[in-house]
């Protein structure tokens, strides 16, 4: 898979005017229940004074819902610069842009140059990305406490539904492709950077994980 293409036509899904869409949403109803299911299963982690680390953060629902709930800061690192951009617009808004540092870039190509953090939060992202091993392994290595996953359930309607999608992107001559990544590798590869998984539940076709770092 080359992932300069990748990346350079996940920017033209993930372009201006779905982010202003989504940002038009997100004043009229908040996040959707799938990133809440997220952001309750880490809150109940605690996140008072916590630093944070979210991966293809998109427009930023999450990480400024944390915010409010006590977070002391976030880094948001997303391939997209429209959604990047659309994010800081909704933290400028809300009063909390001094507490977000935002960057446009392959998190897993630059993991080097990010910060740790408390907690990481990767929320339908691995699904995106075609080296789960790698980008779940600098994710995992960046998280001081807690790690937070979302990703397809690996059930076959979910298999059958990563084909017919990618086969509609081969169609459009789009780099982009869907992954439906096997849950139990994904959990291989955070134990194998000493992450246990603490909880696990299921948000519509989306499964979430919940992983805290092993005391040693």
């Amino acid at each position: 898979m080359n992932c300069c293409a990748h990346n350079r036509d996940l920017n033209t899904l993930f372009n201006d005017t779905n982010a202003r869409n989504e940002v038009r949403d997100y004043w009229k109803k908040g996040i959707d229940k799938r990133t809440r299911a997220v952001v309750e299963a880490v809150s109940a982690r605690g996140v008072a004074g916590a630093t944070l680390l979210e991966v293809g953060g998109g427009i930023g629902g999450l990480h400024v819902e944390l915010l409010k709930r006590g977070a002391s800061r976030a880094t948001d690192v997303d391939v997209s610069s429209a959604y990047v951009a659309a994010a800081q617009s909704i933290t400028e808004k809300l009063g909390l842009r001094d507490r977000v540092d935002y960057r446009v870039a392959d998190f897993a190509s630059e993991a080097d140059t990010v910060p740790e953090a408390d907690m990481v939060i990767m929320h339908r992202v691995v699904c995106c990305y075609p080296d789960m091993p790698r980008l779940v392994s600098v994710a995992a290595s960046h998280a001081g406490r807690l790690m937070a996953l979302s990703f397809p359930r690996g059930a076959w309607y979910m298999w059958l539904g990563e084909k017919l999608m990618n086969f509609g992107l081969w169609l459009t001559r789009s780099g982009f492709r869907f992954y439906v990544h096997p849950p139990q590798n994904i959990k291989d590869t955070a134990a194998s950077a000493g992450l246990k998984p603490v909880q696990e539940k299921f948000s519509g076709v989306w499964q979430i994980v919940v992983f805290e770092r092993v005391n040693t």
